[in-house]
């Protein structure tokens, strides 16, 4: 059988995985600037998430759905990024206790925050598909996120290495002040997961209902 290719669906694709870059990447952004001043860490990840989502339906032309994707956004986000971080620093203990060798190598290999992180952008993204899309959708969102995740759990470790690229990130950020670039490529990273999530969730209802017609 030979799988026919709309190019109004790869077009519709990355247009969602564009806009969901740029929607979190304003995002927390803003929430990175404003953090510079209150020093709260919880409600710049709340920031992020909402207006993330909000900034995501807009770009998306979903009226109907934006404050059902700010919403989506405000609570994913936290779940993902500091329920995550609090289970994970939990686990890590109890690896430290319990078999101190196998901990110190996956800190010494770097893998601990990319696992991290990985796991931080599936939940959100399953919480964040099951908000906006409903229970279905949950793997699919789980799983985009997740694997969009391992290119910015990289990212962040390159960044904490001191690699060229942070120094020329922090020249392109200059003009917002000194503001956490993990914490931008994390969010960011999300949003470009949400993005293909929603894309390949609208291509797949978007099939579904031309082969039910």
């Amino acid at each position: 059988m030979k799988l026919k290719i709309d190019h109004s669906d790869i077009l519709n694709g990355i247009w969602s995985l564009i806009m969901g870059k740029v929607s979190f990447l304003i995002s927390s952004v803003i929430a990175c600037t404003l953090m510079l001043h209150f020093n709260n860490y919880i409600l710049g990840t709340l920031l992020s998430g909402v207006i993330g989502g909000l900034l995501l339906g807009a770009f998306h032309f979903r009226q109907k759905m934006i404050g059902r994707m700010a919403i989506a956004g405000m609570i994913a986000t936290p779940i993902g990024m500091l329920g995550v971080f609090v289970l994970l620093e939990g686990l890590a203990y109890g690896l430290e206790f319990l078999i101190p060798s196998f901990a110190e190598s996956l800190d010494n290999a770097g893998l601990s925050d990319v696992i991290a992180i990985i796991l931080m952008g599936a939940a959100a993204g399953a919480v964040f598909g099951a908000l906006v899309y409903g229970r279905k959708s949950v793997l699919l969102f789980s799983a985009s996120c997740a694997a969009v995740s391992i290119v910015s759990g990289f990212m962040v470790r390159a960044l904490n290495l001191g690699y060229g690229i942070k120094a020329w990130l922090e020249r392109v950020f200059q003009i917002f002040g000194q503001i956490d670039l993990n914490f931008v490529t994390i969010h960011s990273g999300l949003g470009l997961g949400l993005g293909l999530g929603i894309g390949l969730y609208t291509i797949a209802m978007r099939r579904r209902e031309g082969s039910a017609a």
